[in-house]
Order: structure tokens, then sequence, then C-alpha cells
């Protein structure tokens, strides 16, 4: 099956976690970013032409970057497409490891939650991390 990945943001981020991705990845995925509000192009419209481009067939991963923004509101109406998985608060662990992940299984809703689990284990506070040296650490 094939997969699509769709990332979705206000602004910028959308393009420079897909250019990013893309880097680290070797162009492993099909990633398309989505810039809400950098035209006068209302997002309704941006992610209704964007989903009708898209075969029914094809398996499509929606990332966005906030629950409650009104770019994840538009993909929202999209959830009950077969083969669709949207999920809110993407980050670089996130999207690599969809990007990473083998096309020859669709995901399921347990790997999605898995997949989240882990990116959301990827976010700490550094300066509450304590680091053990040793002698071999000079």
């Amino acid at each position: 099956m094939k997969r699509k990945i769709i990332l979705a943001s206000h602004h910028q981020f959308a393009s420079g976690l897909a250019d990013t991705v893309n880097f680290i990845s070797n162009n492993a995925a099909d990633i398309v970013a989505l810039t809400a509000y950098m035209d006068n192009q209302p997002v309704e419209q941006q992610v209704k032409s964007l989903m009708a481009s898209i075969p029914a067939e094809v398996e499509i991963v929606i990332l966005t970057d906030m629950l409650a923004g009104s770019v994840n509101q538009q993909f929202f109406n999209y959830r009950m497409r077969p083969h669709t998985q949207i999920i809110s608060g993407m980050n670089l662990p996130l999207a690599l490891a969809i990007a990473l992940e083998p096309t020859d299984h669709e995901l399921t809703d347990q790997l999605v939650c898995d997949l989240i689990t882990q990116a959301q284990e990827s976010i700490v506070s550094v300066n509450q991390m304590s680091i053990e040296m040793d002698d071999d650490d000079e």
C-alpha cells in the first residue's frame, strides 16, 4: 500500500520539518507539507484541495502542529476516511519514526500510539538530567 505523510502547520513549521525529515531519512517517505496562512488562500481550501488529490487507496498519515488549531480542525473532517491517521502535536522524532516505518503494512492504531509514546519520551528537560562522569570522560 502506498503511504503519504502530510505535515501541516501554521506558517513554515511543516515545510521546515519536512525538509529535515527528508534530509535525515534520505527521502525515505512521500511527504508533503501544508503551510497555512502563507498566502491569501483559506486553510479550508488548502486542505480540501490536498485531500482531493490523494487517491482513496493511499494510506495517509496527517501530522498537525496543534490540537485545537485551525489547521487540525480542517483535517478533523477526514478522520473517518479509510486508511487515514490524524495526529496532533508533531515533532521531529514522531515524523521521522513514521517516515521510516515500512510501507508493506498499514499503520494500526496501536502502532501509531506506540510511535506517539516514543516521541513523547524524547521531550525532556535537559537541565534536569544528571550526568555521570568517570575518568574516561575527560
